[in-house]
């Protein structure tokens, strides 16, 4: 028997039920101190979740409402973003109130504006509950600003699963769900002019127990065959050197590079 028809009313009965609302929630990077507190009020009233890879088990099972696993991974989608639609739908029509609960930020690299254009053309109500999205975790977690008034007045949040990677022009790039394309991207980047010695750091499992980090650098990063832990988010950018150095020194060592290829040009 189908998901689908687990959660769906008869239809003879649908015309006499008030529609449910839909809530897209963000659960934030993993650990559950992280969410916030109307996050939490929509995830306590819910009558049925459907979620997401990278949501606490552990949290979940403390929950009454009734559980949907929709996760989707890199090369596994356990059910496609169509039948996730219609999941939604069917439980708002059996005047549900649903949660959509999705790792991170739900306006951020979550399908979130397919899922709201596609519920509202069935006239349900959706509303939008943010999350702390896995870039400011890793910040936060680094003690890495990822703007820097002498080092960064510009950060791009980059999908890094495309095969031709994009490289913003911005002074931190953040690269999601790269983690099979990194040689890649740190290729890509070197050909459109970053300097092999910009530091990267790698972040396993951003706000986890078991959080893991990487250090490296463009030029490093370009020829290295490791396979990589996921979920992993690349951060690149001056401001990674601020983990180690103190700014006036990174920014004397940029001068004095720039002005040595101006020398050379």
């Amino acid at each position: 028997m189908s998901k689908l028809h687990n959660i769906t009313k008869q239809q003879d009965n649908e015309a006499t039920i008030r529609p449910g609302q839909v809530k897209l929630v963000g659960f934030g990077p993993g650990d559950p101190d992280l969410l916030t507190v109307k996050a939490v009020k929509a995830i306590e009233a819910a009558d049925i979740i459907f979620y997401d890879d990278l949501i606490s088990k552990d949290y979940l099972e403390q929950i009454d409402a009734e559980k949907v696993y929709v996760g989707k991974r890199s090369g596994h989608h356990s059910v496609e973003q169509r039948d996730i639609n219609q999941l939604l739908l069917q439980a708002a029509k059996a005047g549900k109130e649903v949660v959509r609960l999705k790792g991170g930020d739900p306006m951020l690299f979550a399908h979130a504006g397919e899922e709201i254009e596609f519920l509202e053309s069935y006239g349900i109500t959706v509303s939008v509950i943010p999350g702390i999205t896995t870039a400011s975790a890793m910040a936060s977690s680094l003690k890495v600003s990822l703007t820097h008034r002498q080092l960064s007045s510009s950060v791009a949040l980059v999908n890094g699963h495309s095969n031709r990677p994009e490289t913003p022009n911005a002074d931190t790039l953040v690269y999601y769900m790269g983690a099979a394309k990194l040689p890649l991207i740190a290729r890509t980047l070197l050909g459109k002019g970053k300097s092999a010695d910009t530091p990267v750091i790698l972040v396993y499992n951003v706000s986890h127990a078991d959080e893991q980090r990487f250090e490296t650098t463009i030029g490093e990063l370009a020829t290295d065959i490791r396979v990589y832990p996921t979920p992993l988010i690349a951060l690149v950018g001056d401001v990674v050197a601020t983990m180690h150095q103190r700014v006036e020194d990174i920014v004397k060592a940029r001068g004095q590079q720039f002005a040595l290829r101006e020398h050379h040009v």
